[in-house]
């Protein structure tokens, strides 16, 4: 986007204004930081209304102490009953009896997820009442040879065997894989779904990423992290906390941007970072998160001197409310008194 297009001041987030020059800074500090890492880097354009919007990722660390529920089932592994068919010559299959026999090395088209999908198209039709022939070696039906498809199998034996993947794997895509892929079940530190592990508590500390805007606010931001793992629990269990080097732990509230919260701060993790927690996290002041790295022996002395000075200042009021005590009850006992007449 053209810097010059934006406005002189920017709304950073909730009653927080920026001048361009300062949102300008933050963004080119934030990506310089991560500059190798460009997939991290942050984009932003100015919509019809004129406002900012910050597009890219945004760290989130595992802190909550309570077992998380993932989703039994979900569309992908939801397989719709398939009614026995003849069988394919191509599928890894045994002709005989209609019964599956043991997948040979070759005939997995799973294997570090190659699709061979587009591979299919040009395997010739085998006739029902022709005996397929099988090549000797995978037992696959045998295909005619295709000139265009020989010269672009020797441009595959000059290339390494990760590029021949990653070149394989995004041919025949159609649609519906596409959107399956986007949909698939993410692991949570390489915790992935087992139906009798699907209860469990994610390491502390943990970290992952979301792909939100700066127009998310911190519900919606749980929503998108609970949807990308598929948990089933309930996003008001949950609350986003930023959590300082100092120690200084603060809950983010309903009506914050996460997104713009983790710019003001800086990219760094080591200065602030952006936790999961349970809603019912207590928070931490700054007044009482520049004592917790302090040792053991300090923090005991610490803890004394407060007492010593909470007893003085407990005599004090003490001291004061019983002069006071004092002064008033002479006061009302002179009025209480009867009072003589004399008559000359």
């Amino acid at each position: 986007m053209n810097e010059a297009a934006l406005l002189p001041v920017v709304q950073a987030g909730n009653g927080r204004i920026l001048s361009r020059s300062e949102f300008l800074l933050l963004m080119n500090t934030y990506n310089c930081f991560l500059k190798d890492q460009t997939q991290l880097h942050l984009s932003y354009t100015q919509g019809g209304d004129r406002e900012v919007v910050v597009e890219g990722f945004l760290n989130i660390s595992w802190g909550v102490r309570r077992p998380i529920r993932l989703k039994i089932q979900d569309d992908k592994q939801m397989l719709p009953f398939a009614p026995l068919t003849s069988p394919d010559p191509s599928s890894p299959v045994s002709p005989l009896e209609n019964k599956r026999g043991m997948t040979r090395w070759g005939e997995c088209v799973d294997l570090h997820q190659i699709d061979e999908m587009a591979e299919t198209v040009q395997d010739t039709v085998v006739s029902n009442s022709i005996p397929a022939v099988y090549e000797t070696s995978t037992l696959r039906p045998t295909r005619q040879k295709n000139p265009e498809l020989e010269a672009e199998s020797n441009l595959f034996r000059c290339m390494s065997d990760a590029s021949l993947v990653k070149r394989r794997k995004g041919r025949g895509k159609t649609a519906a894989q596409r959107e399956e892929e986007r949909q698939h079940r993410f692991s949570i530190n390489g915790h992935f779904y087992n139906y009798k592990t699907s209860i469990f508590t994610p390491s502390y500390g943990t970290p992952t990423k979301v792909r939100i805007s700066s127009r998310m606010t911190t519900n919606q931001v749980i929503e998108q992290l609970l949807h990308k793992f598929k948990i089933e629990n309930d996003p008001q269990e949950f609350a986003l906390y930023c959590v300082h080097q100092s120690g200084e732990k603060k809950k983010l509230s309903n009506r914050d941007q996460p997104l713009w919260e983790r710019i003001l701060q800086g990219p760094s993790d080591d200065i602030m970072k952006i936790f999961l927690m349970d809603m019912d996290e207590e928070e931490v002041t700054n007044d009482v998160a520049q004592y917790l790295n302090l040792e053991l022996p300090i923090l005991k002395q610490i803890l004394l001197k407060l007492g010593e000075e909470e007893n003085r200042e407990i005599q004090r009021v003490m001291t004061k409310y019983h002069h006071q005590h004092r002064l008033l009850s002479h006061m009302l006992s002179c009025k209480m008194s009867p009072h003589i007449e004399t008559s000359v």
